[in-house]
């Protein structure tokens, strides 16, 4: 039998989002670890090599699979460290799991301002799920808690808001694809990789893996890697649970 590995948007898909836990968690008082896990961390385990390979020039999905590995790991604290990490390269997926983080508290303090605008950041380019995450947690912030938002939000937005984390994503991934080996004969034996980490590159033309699907457009044109994440995103179905509305609150500040 052919064993099908999972793309990196098919693992970030599965996971989505379990919106019905935020009102189950009262303020300062912690979750378990199980409040914010999800099935796609055990199955980004399972098959860690192969996606880490084909991630090799992204970043965003380098890092998101390492805090996938300690996720299921249950090291919660390197995990929010990667997702962060992660967020830097306009991950949204990334930015949803650190909203998820600091709203239960696992494995960083819990802070229900920080993680409404991580889920502010989330929803930034309006995917359906992440924008009814984003207003659930509006709903149940305090009125206190949302006079922080546009303060606190501010930094935050300013390092990691699409505007510079594209163009960071970009950067990194035309540095990455300019140690694409090849032939300037026109021969191609086909595209390897021998070892995979943060900053170390390190490309073969023996061993390892085939890589040549690394280099399709939707992996290698920024517009199409963008566009097809936004299709993707845009159709996907989550079912979220009831709003609780909160007496006295205001409107959600726009993203």
């Amino acid at each position: 039998m052919t064993r099908r590995t999972p793309t990196l948007l098919t693992l970030a898909l599965a996971a989505a989002l379990p919106v019905s836990v935020l009102a189950s968690t009262p303020a300062n008082d912690p979750a378990p670890a199980d409040a914010v896990a999800v099935d796609t961390d055990a199955m980004a385990l399972d098959e860690f090599d192969a996606l880490v390979k084909m991630a090799a020039n992204h970043p965003n999905e380098l890092y998101r699979l390492y805090a996938n590995r300690d996720a299921a790991n249950g090291n919660w604290a390197q995990a929010a460290r990667n997702f962060r990490a992660a967020a830097r390269y306009a991950d949204k997926y990334s930015q949803h799991r650190l909203s998820m983080l600091f709203w239960h508290g696992v494995g960083v303090r819990q802070d229900r301002v920080e993680a409404y605008v991580w889920a502010d950041l989330a929803a930034e380019r309006g995917y359906p799920q992440f924008l009814a995450i984003r207003e659930k947690m509006w709903a149940s912030l305090t009125p206190a808690e949302q006079d922080q938002v546009a303060t606190r939000g501010a930094p935050i937005a300013a390092e990691f808001g699409d505007h510079v984390a594209k163009k960071r994503f970009e950067r990194a991934l035309a540095q990455g694809l300019r140690q694409r080996t090849g032939s300037r004969t026109g021969f191609d034996p086909g595209l390897y990789i021998s070892s995979i980490g943060p900053g170390n590159q390190l490309f073969g033309s023996v061993g390892g893996v085939n890589l040549a699907k690394m280099f399709e457009a939707s992996r290698t044109d920024p517009a199409k890697y963008w566009e097809l994440e936004d299709r993707v995103w845009t159709s996907a179905v989550v079912e979220i649970g009831e709003v609780e509305e909160i007496p006295g609150a205001k409107p959600a500040p726009s993203p």
